[in-house]
This record gives C-alpha cells, structure tokens and sequence, in this order.
C-alpha cells in the first residue's frame, strides 16, 4: 500500500512538474478572459472579427496550446502519440468555449463573442503549429 502511493505521489509530481507552465498560464487566461469589461478599453474595429482584441485571443490560446502540448511531451502516457496531442489541444478549446460561455453568465460588462470563440480555436492551431515547429527544430518529431 504504502509503494502505491509512492507511484502515485510521484506521478502527480511528475505531472505538476511538467504541466505547470500551463497550470499558470491557464489561471492567467482564465483571469483575463473573465475581469470585468470596464478593466479594458473599447477599441473599434471596422469588422468584428479584425478588432485587435482577436490578436489578444490568438496569442494567450496559442500559448496556452503551446505549453501544454510541451507539458504533455514530456509525460509517459502509454496511449499513442497521437493522444499526446489531441488531449492537450481539446483541453485548449474547451477552455476557450468555456471562458465564452462564462463571459455570457458570470461577468460583469463582457459578452460571448464567436468572433472570440473563432480567435481562440485559430490561436490554438497556432499553438499547434508552433509546439510543431519547436519539436522539429530540436529533432523530435510528433505525431
């Protein structure tokens, strides 16, 4: 008994040790994506979709994708690398859904925005593409 709980105590080490970049990151998203609305300042936009809030969206998603597709690189998982991806960028878009969604109902001056949904599911293939490239440069190939 008490050996199993070593494992385990040391696999949520080796989880935590891996996955805190975006554990804190991810608190810093959620942080961002649900202040008040009167805590940012309004910025037109010719298009929805163009406003320079969207290239705020890309990028905290694309890193949040980026961090934790690391994180899950570097952990033992004894399902396919394939699933080393997909966990980790679903993990992403769920989040981006879910600050959308609590926008709606929980915050104060904030709405849900597609346009925002759209720029968090772009910055997460981003992300993607990013861990990607990092890899390849390193001489690690995923997937």
């Amino acid at each position: 008994m008490d050996k199993a709980k070593t494992a385990t105590d040391s696999g949520l080490q080796l989880f935590l040790k891996n996955f805190w970049p975006g554990i804190i990151w991810w608190g810093f998203v959620m942080a961002l994506t649900l202040a008040p609305g009167n805590y940012f300042p309004r910025v037109g936009s010719f298009l929805n979709l163009f406003q320079p809030d969207k290239l705020i969206h890309l990028f905290i998603f694309g890193v949040l994708a980026f961090l934790l597709l690391l994180g899950a690189s570097k952990q033992y998982f004894r399902r396919s690398k394939r699933y080393l991806i997909l966990a980790p960028l679903a993990a992403t878009l769920l989040t981006g859904i879910a600050t959308e969604v609590l926008q709606a109902y929980l915050t104060i001056g904030r709405e849900a925005s597609i346009y925002d949904t759209i720029a968090n599911f772009a910055g997460c293939i981003i992300g993607y593409y990013g861990f990607t490239l990092f890899k390849n440069k390193k001489g690690r190939i995923t997937g």
